[in-house]
This record gives C-alpha cells, sequence and structure tokens, in this order.
C-alpha cells in the first residue's frame, strides 16, 4: 500500500473533459468509443490506464493499426510514467512501474507476436483503420484477457461500416451485458475552437466532416471516397476477353517503404481488369514487371507518376517504346485526380476490381484541411499507403481525357 501511494505523490494523472468523465463512469468490462477527430481518443486511453497500472498493478496492454501509431502513444505513455518507471525496453515497447504495473505496446500489424501474453487491460487505438481488427480481437486479443478477467477499450474514428461498426453494434445488445458502446462529435473536447471546426464544416466535403468531425458511421464510404461497393467487380478476365478493346493504365512508383502499383482498365468495358502492387525490389525488375503488364494487356496509353524516382523510371519505359505519359503530381493535381476518382465512383462510371489491400486504402483515404492555409490536403492516413488509389486516379484520368500532361 506504501508503494502506491508513493507513485501517487510522482504522478498526476490526466484530467478527463466532461465526456470522457462520462465515459469513464458508465464504462463496462468492454467498452467502444466512437468519437471524432481530435476528440481525445489517446488522452482518454490514458486516462484509462491508470486504475490497472497504478492501483491495480497489473499487466495492460496497447494496440494500434501501425508501429508508427503505436510509437506516438509510447511516447504519451512514457511521459506520462515517468516518474515511477522501474523497468523497460526501447527495444520491446514495454516499462515497469514502482509497484508492480506494466505496460507494453503492439502494432496490429503483427498481432502474432503478441500470443502468449496475458494482460488486465487492452487499449486498442484507431480501431476502424485495422485491417484485421477481427481477427486480432477474437483470436489473439481476447483470449489474453482470460486469466485477469480482463477489460478492453476500442477508441476510433469510424471509418465506414467495418468490424469496428460491428462491435460498437455490440453495445446495443441487452444480451452482451459486458459491453457499452459511446460516440461523441470532437465538439465534446472542450480544448478543439468552435471556429476551427465550422471552418471544417464550410471546407471539407460533407460525408467527410460527417465522418471525421461527427463521428458518424456512414454506409458504404469511406473518408473521401463513396459508393465502393456498388463499384466492385470479382470477375478474372484474360486478354482475349478484351481482344481489340482500349486499354489504359496509371503507375505509382515505390520501392522500400512505399509500393509500385500498376492499375490496367478497359475504356471499352469499363472496368478495371488487373491492379498489381509490389516493392522491395530493384527498379530494373520493377520496369520489367510493368512491361510485362503493359504488353500482356496491350495497353494503349498509360499514364506515369514522374516525381523524383519516378522520372527516370518513366525515360527508361520511353526508351523501351512502351506508350506511357508522364504525370507530375503536385498538391493541386494530386487534389484533382483524387476528386475526379471520387467522381467516377460516385456516379458508378467504371467498377473496379475487389481487391482487399486496394479496398482498404480507398476505405483509409482521408481528406484534412490545413488550419493555417485552408488548404485541402487528401493522403492516407499516417503509417499507411496510398498507392493503389493513386494508381486507379492515374488510370481513370487516362480514361477520362484519352491523353496526360506534365503537370
Amino acid at each position: 500500500m506504501q508503494a502506491a501511494r508513493q507513485i501517487e505523490i510522482f504522478i498526476r494523472r490526466p484530467r478527463p473533459h466532461p465526456v470522457q468523465e462520462k465515459i469513464i463512469d458508465n464504462a463496462r468490462r468492454f467498452n467502444v468509443v466512437c468519437a471524432g477527430r481530435r476528440g481525445g481518443k489517446t488522452k482518454l486511453g490514458l486516462i484509462r490506464s491508470t486504475p490497472a497500472m497504478l492501483d491495480r498493478r497489473l499487466p495492460i496492454a496497447y494496440f494500434a493499426p501501425t508501429y508508427k501509431m503505436m510509437l506516438k502513444f509510447w511516447r504519451a505513455a512514457v511521459r506520462l510514467y515517468q516518474p515511477a518507471i522501474v523497468e523497460s525496453s526501447k527495444q520491446d515497447y514495454w516499462f515497469a512501474v514502482q509497484g508492480g504495473g506494466s505496460f507494453q505496446m503492439w502494432s496490429l500489424d503483427s498481432i502474432d507476436s503478441a500470443r502468449g501474453n496475458n494482460y488486465a487491460h487492452a487499449i486498442i487505438d484507431e480501431a476502424a483503420a485495422a485491417r484485421n481488427l477481427e481477427y486480432a480481437w477474437t483470436e489473439v486479443i481476447r483470449p489474453m484477457l482470460s486469466d485477469f478477467r480482463g477489460s478492453a477499450d476500442f477508441l476510433s474514428t469510424p471509418k465506414g461500416l467495418n468490424y469496428f461498426h460491428s462491435v460498437y453494434g455490440f453495445g446495443d445488445d441487452p444480451a452482451l451485458s459486458d459491453w457499452a458502446n459511446f460516440r461523441y462529435p470532437t465538439s465534446a473536447n472542450p480544448y478543439i475552437p468552435a471556429d476551427e471546426i465550422e471552418a471544417a464544416r464550410r471546407e471539407l466535403p460533407d460525408l467527410v466532416f460527417r465522418q471525421e468531425y461527427l463521428a458518424e458511421f456512414l454506409q458504404g464510404t469511406g473518408a473521401v471516397f463513396r459508393n465502393i461497393t456498388a463499384c466492385l467487380h470479382s470477375d478474372k478476365d484474360t486478354p482475349a476477353d478484351h481482344f481489340e478493346h482500349s486499354l489504359v493504365a496509371g503507375i505509382d512508383w515505390g520501392q522500400v517503404e512505399d509500393f509500385t502499383a500498376c492499375s490496367i482498365g478497359c475504356e471499352t468495358c469499363k472496368k478495371e481488369v488487373e491492379i498489381d502492387r509490389f516493392n522491395k525490389i530493384d527498379w530494373h525488375f520493377q520496369r520489367e514487371r510493368i512491361s510485362l503488364l503493359l504488353n500482356k494487356w496491350n495497353v494503349r496509353n498509360a499514364l506515369v507518376e514522374i516525381n523524383s524516382m519516378g522520372g527516370p523510371n518513366f525515360e527508361e519505359l520511353q526508351r523501351a517504346g512502351l506508350p506511357v505519359i508522364g504525370f507530375t503530381t503536385t498538391a493541386a493535381s494530386k487534389s484533382e485526380l483524387i476528386q475526379s476518382l471520387s467522381l467516377t465512383f460516385e456516379k458508378e462510371e467504371m467498377r473496379f476490381m475487389d481487391e482487399p489491400v486496394a479496398l482498404h486504402e480507398l476505405e483509409a483515404y482521408e481528406a484534412k484541411r490545413n488550419a493555417i492555409t485552408g488548404r485541402i490536403k487528401y493522403n492516407a492516413p499516417e503509417g499507411f499507403h496510398d498507392d493503389t488509389v493513386i494508381a486507379r486516379a492515374l488510370m481513370d484520368r487516362m480514361r477520362n481525357t484519352g491523353f496526360g500532361v506534365y503537370l
């Protein structure tokens, strides 16, 4: 008991804002918190960690969709508990505090490496952004809680009607008395200026604002693209199926962290016929792979991103006699590209292959307003990729315009 009192002297527990306090007061064993962007989800996770760490002196764990997201929470948790940390491992992202409590961080990208551990409380942050949330929860995290009859908090801004939406619904089922759900908009956080939220309302697309700031679950939409499901197909076409058709392609380059992606579409049938995505191979082999794809489908023209290493790769494809046209990505040209692809989905002008990674990139894609310049910036969430989105947008531009231009 003396150790617990000593910890309390050194650690100043974060103070919740009113909505966070209401969640804490009404929490059950499993809690699903759907909050607007900048609503204070990370802070809530830290606040909810303190009883297990400081009062009950038990092991807890934090899970994020990617390693980069996990690092942010790691730093915040270390700052909070630093005065009481008695042992730590940066390699394992684990620390223990005076009195016996411990904290370990995991990336959901490698969730199987967490197997074999036991925790009294689990925090699953940005849960809607996790590609493997259902597997991670049912196969790995939930069994970890059995020894301590532990609790869990799912914290996230929504992204369509994925598995995060499903677990949110558990809180509405009277038969699942261990579950509770909570939803609140960004405006519930008193530290976010009201005029900033109003500016976002005026400048962001309505669906983006409703999802990101009002924390609404929206049918069939991502943060930027809507009507995705209606535009998917599962056909396994061959080049023979498109003999004498007009085919176009879009190519976005990447090598190590990012991926090179190629989308090939049939102008005649208005459908994507192949999408390829790869990385960690040298540029020569990447160009060879692209060449094989373009020749396989007898592509009429391919719109190719020429930023950075895209320029030399584009020139090599030109020298090889391939029908490529260059596209320079700037803030303005990227916005135009993404908005055009979004309109294609909205109007159902093109059908795209139902490929899991490409689908997830569409669903996760974001529009954010720069608070200083006021401009809308389109990007994948931090730690995620948008290579197939850009490749598809380039292909769709070629289909729409019939040509590309150096922008």
